[in-house]
């Protein structure tokens, strides 16, 4: 039995620094033998949450749009690994509304009652994978806040994020052999087999 992992690329530059470190992280779960899966979200349908509080009575999204893809992968997958920016000191608009639309979990959890995840299933893994042009000591406060959230909404432990200051210019990131390290490294993590004693 193998795992899935779930691999989400947040910035709107394709092939950038940030889904670099991702590529990493994905190619070594890849070679732990999980299965993954990655979404551009620059290249998806995906929508603003209308604060409409719909799925506080259903537990489902109104909108239909690329979410739609996403909500299996987000509640069922074994990892889940978000690879996101810093733009204006906080996390970019794309990955943000992703977080933001994941508000029926929320409601799944706190409004419903019901379980985001089987009572029994192995811990979740999650990683936050993130590039910043300047080196600010607060400069992933941001992003590293929402995740928090996020893994706590989603039932997901923090397998560690890799946070890298001063990476601007496409391609910098390939000057910090450091950050391959730590990401294959991650991804390792991510993608290795465990069970409930685990946790």
């Amino acid at each position: 039995m193998s795992l899935t992992v779930l691999g989400l690329a947040g910035s709107c530059r394709r092939g950038g620094n940030t889904e670099t470190l991702l590529d990493w992280c994905l190619d070594a779960a890849r070679e732990e033998g999980a299965e993954v899966v990655k979404f551009r979200l620059v290249d998806m349908d995906l929508h603003v949450c209308r604060g409409c509080e719909a799925c506080s009575k259903t537990g489902s999204c109104i909108v239909k749009d690329g979410m739609e893809l996403l909500y299996p992968y987000l509640r069922n997958a074994d990892s889940i690994v978000l690879a996101s920016p810093v733009y204006s000191m906080g996390m970019p608009a794309l990955p943000k509304m992703v977080v933001d639309r994941c508000q029926p979990f929320w409601a799944m959890k706190y409004v419903l009652n019901e379980p985001v995840r089987p009572a029994g299933s192995p811990q979740r893994l999650g990683a936050l994978l993130s590039c910043a042009g300047t080196t600010f000591d607060t400069v992933f406060d941001g992003n590293s806040r929402v995740m928090r959230y996020l893994w706590h909404v989603l039932d997901v432990q923090s397998a560690g994020d890799l946070l890298c200051p001063g990476v601007d210019a496409k391609g910098e990131i390939n000057d910090q052999p450091s950050a391959r390290v730590v990401a294959e490294d991650i991804g390792r993590r991510l993608g290795r087999l465990r069970d409930v004693a685990d946790q």
